[in-house]
């Protein structure tokens, strides 16, 4: 009998089941999008029970599809948007609320209180991470703060913490395990990735205990197993969304860099083996800890790019179907200067503005959809080349080429976009399921299918890539137009 890997994708619009064979070429995708809760500006929420049920479905769907019996399957990884925030009741199994997604920024008010305690220095010695909204302890806090009936449950153990990943793990593994990957845990922004523990100091600033929180382990690791499906599966291999794809990617080596264009963009660059703060607003994060060997990143987060795709599609009423925007760029006028500043969720990295919203600059009656498609498209590249700035102060290293991956990718008119405004090459993978990919590896990594990170290196191919046509003088102009229109956006929020 044929034996197989099983991918979790769980992503922040949709949920995913991948299949790999033991050569990891993927056997079958099947993927399910759900609700997203927005029931104040910039709240952003989603069903943790929604989630789970989606994923177990899946799985089941994934077996019954392709007529396997859970035997078959040697272990299961699971990859998940970080950062997303649950506590739940250990007794009954049940969230506390709703999920509190990363893109939520209800606690903006708060990190600006802590910001002017100089709280944020702290916080970037300890975890790496810029002070914000979008990691998960002011979103712990805030759900603790706002049920007054939890103090019983955290009296009595019974309250528990996890992202997504720690979540399905603990109900695929019906409560027994309750876990997180290090990379996960070092979003949390309670989490000192050097020492490799929870930090006391920064639980005692939010005021969180530590009871509620998952034990933290490598990235290959024995999870646990699986009972849901027929006989066990092991589960073997977990790792955050970007860092999934840094591993599916093959950046194993310093300099080596990705981008993801999902619902968001991260771009992350291995830094190597060393802690490294960022001067230049970036997140120093972990990478992976994989066979005791721990490598750290560099990454720049903006919070939407497939998104502001999704919402010319949904709200705009652009186009019915994401694809249609390749023809659309071709169509739009280049005498046209349109900037879009995406800023649906606030401002990322390396700007930090959790309040700033989108906006459109160069309106004129002869402006079309396609121009401003071509802007929206455009402004992911703008962005990224904001972060290769900063990132390249920061690491004293060129970035001679980016790997890219995520659903936008699939646009060529936006890889010669991003090849173009970042002047260098983009590099796209022959499997571009690259976060499903990377946890396929981890999982594969814990069973001994595969023996070390050499290996993974040696399975990854490119497909093609996307080389400059256009010269950085050409471009200046639009350049400076964005660079005018971030700062004006900047003003009027202040």
């Amino acid at each position: 009998m044929k034996k197989y890997i099983l991918s979790i994708d769980q992503g922040t619009t949709s949920s995913r089941v991948v299949l790999y064979d033991t050569k990891f070429k993927i056997c079958s995708v099947i993927q399910k999008e759900f609700k997203q809760f927005f029931p104040k500006d910039g709240w952003v929420e989603h069903d943790a029970i929604e989630i789970w049920k989606d994923v177990k479905n899946l799985i089941a769907k994934t077996l019954k599809k392709n007529k396997l019996q859970s035997s078959q399957i040697l272990s299961i990884g699971i990859a998940n948007q970080r950062e997303t925030t649950i506590l739940w009741n250990k007794k009954t199994g049940m969230p506390i609320n709703k999920a509190i997604v990363w893109q939520d920024r209800r606690t903006s008010e708060y990190c600006a209180q802590l910001k002017k305690k100089k709280k944020d220095v702290l916080i970037q010695n300890v975890t790496g991470l810029v002070l914000d909204p979008y990691f998960s302890a002011t979103k712990i806090k805030w759900i603790i703060e706002n049920n007054n009936n939890l103090k019983k449950l955290i009296k009595n153990n019974n309250l528990l913490f996890g992202t997504i990943d720690t979540w399905l793990l603990w109900n695929l593994t019906e409560g027994r395990s309750h876990l997180t990957d290090i990379t996960n845990a070092a979003r949390t922004m309670i989490y000192d990735s050097k020492q490799e523990v929870w930090s006391n100091t920064l639980l005692k600033l939010f005021k969180i205990p530590k009871s509620i929180l998952p034990k933290v382990v490598e990235n290959a690791y024995n999870f646990g197993t699986s009972n849901l499906f027929g006989s066990p599966i092991k589960i073997g291999g977990m790792a955050g969304d970007q860092q999934a794809a840094t591993i599916g990617q093959a950046c194993f080596q310093p300099g080596q860099s990705k981008s993801t264009y999902g619902t968001g963009c991260f771009l992350l660059m291995n830094i190597g083996n060393k802690f490294k703060k960022s001067s230049n607003k970036l997140l120093t994060t972990v990478a992976f800890k994989i066979n005791r060997k721990k490598m750290y990143c560099y990454e720049g987060s903006i919070f939407v790019a497939g998104s502001a795709i999704q919402w010319l599609r949904d709200k705009m009423h652009f186009f019915n179907n994401s694809s249609e925007t390749n023809l659309l760029y071709a169509r739009a006028n280049a005498e046209e200067n349109i900037v879009v500043v995406p800023a649906l969720t606030g401002l990322g990295a390396p700007h930090w503005k959790p309040n700033a919203r989108g906006a459109i600059f160069g309106l004129t009656r002869n402006t079309s959809k396609e121009d401003i498609v071509k802007a929206t498209i455009d402004s992911l590249s703008l962005q990224t080349l904001d972060l290769i700035k900063a990132m390249q102060k920061d690491a004293k290293i060129s970035i001679k080429e980016i790997r890219v991956d995520g659903g936008m990718i699939n646009n060529d008119n936006f890889l010669q976009s991003l090849s173009n405004i970042t002047q260098i090459n983009i590099i796209k993978p022959q499997n571009i399921e690259t976060t499903s990919l990377g946890v396929a590896y981890l999982a594969a990594l814990n069973i001994g299918l595969i023996n070390n990170t050499d290996h993974i290196e040696k399975l990854w191919k490119k497909n093609k890539i996307a080389k400059p046509k256009l010269s950085k003088k050409k471009l200046m102009p639009l350049i400076q137009r964005w660079r005018k229109s971030i700062d004006t956006l900047i003003k009027l929020n202040s």
